[in-house]
């Protein structure tokens, strides 16, 4: 079988984190790839996964940037996303309006989509980032103390999003 490509944007690590803990539980021949450096072309592969960090209400440059670099590529092969950011910390996984917007604009249609929420860690955050992100809680009901490190990431979200991923893919194969 041929090997998963997972690609991931983060600024803070946690995307990676949520990245490489994908790849554990797909249980497979996995791939993993920072955005900051990406292949000029992606190798053929079983599926391609994006683990994509949200900053500021907008997915990361790199992120946006793979998406319309291999559009075609993407059209073609079994996509599935995975978006992260602190506003999914109060939802269910279903894809939010940063992911549906990411989907729309880059006219993708993955297999499996999840939203699935970050890290809070102000002690890691310049002050201006800081500052951003305390307005931001304030007005989403969050911690605005300037001093929370609160993971809200919901590992068994991922665990059930990679049973997904794995299921989608045998059932492909299955049936070709």
């Amino acid at each position: 079988m041929k090997p998963i490509l997972i690609f991931y944007a983060s600024r803070d690590g946690q995307a990676e984190r949520i990245a490489r803990t994908l790849a554990i539980h797909l249980n497979t021949s996995v791939q993993l790839c920072d955005l900051k450096t990406p292949p000029a072309q992606i190798a053929s592969s079983a599926a391609i996964i994006v683990v994509a960090s949200v900053r500021y209400g907008r997915h990361l440059p790199e992120a946006l940037q793979f998406f319309k670099q291999h559009a075609a590529q993407l059209a073609q092969t079994p996509l599935a996303i995975a978006s992260v950011s602190l506003s999914a910390r109060k939802g269910d996984g279903s894809p939010n309006g940063y992911l549906k917007k990411l989907i729309h604009q880059h006219q993708l249609s993955p297999f499996a989509a999840l939203s699935i929420a970050g890290t809070l860690n102000y002690p890691r955050y310049g002050w201006l980032d800081k500052q951003l992100i305390r307005l931001i809680m304030r007005m989403t009901g969050g911690p605005s103390d300037g001093l929370s490190c609160i993971e809200y990431t919901n590992w068994p979200q991922l665990a059930a999003f990679a049973q997904k991923i794995t299921a989608y893919l045998r059932q492909d194969h299955a049936d070709g």
